[in-house]
């Protein structure tokens, strides 16, 4: 385990502690109708962009079996997980770095924003996203240039009293 996994806040049962704020920014994501619900085909539909060989009774058992689910059945199930030795930043990043280089392929970048419907990524865009991402400086962005992108597990920002 590296100390990324380590360092994630834990729940009473030892796994990883999920927010609901963190868990309504992803949910959000996936139902971009608004509906309160979302069905194996919602999930299946956004995590293909990702996941191009996604099977549906992977979904189904991301869905704990059932056909649908809502936000707080959603945080029940996560609530309580027992999750020790998993580091959910970590996986996220390998999707963007397909070929284990250790740093994100903005080849696959550029293919998400267009399939998620968000247009091409100019040469410039592609630019400023390196140059904001980029924390350390080295041209590239590693796992924790990419951690410090997505705020999963970190202290909320005390110096901001603004709701997200």
């Amino acid at each position: 385990m590296d100390a990324g996994a380590n360092a994630l806040p834990r729940n009473e049962k030892g796994g990883i502690a999920i927010s609901k704020e963190e868990l309504k920014v992803a949910w959000d994501f996936f139902d971009s109708k608004a509906s309160g619900r979302l069905s194996a085909g919602d999930i299946k539909k956004k995590l293909s962009v990702f996941y191009k060989n996604l099977s549906l009774k992977e979904v189904k058992f991301l869905l704990n079996n059932q056909p649908e689910i809502t936000f707080e059945e959603l945080h029940s199930l996560l609530r309580d997980n027992q999750l020790t030795n998993f580091d959910p930043v970590k996986e996220a990043f390998k999707v963007y770095d397909p070929h284990d280089t250790g740093f994100v392929d903005m080849g696959v970048v550029r293919d998400f924003f267009r399939n998620l419907g968000y247009g091409d990524i100019s040469e410039e865009d592609a630019k400023i996203l390196l140059q904001t991402a980029d924390a350390d400086k080295d041209g590239r962005i590693g796992l924790e240039d990419f951690r410090m992108m997505v705020p999963f597990g970190q202290p909320p920002d005390s110096s901001s009293s603004a709701p997200r």
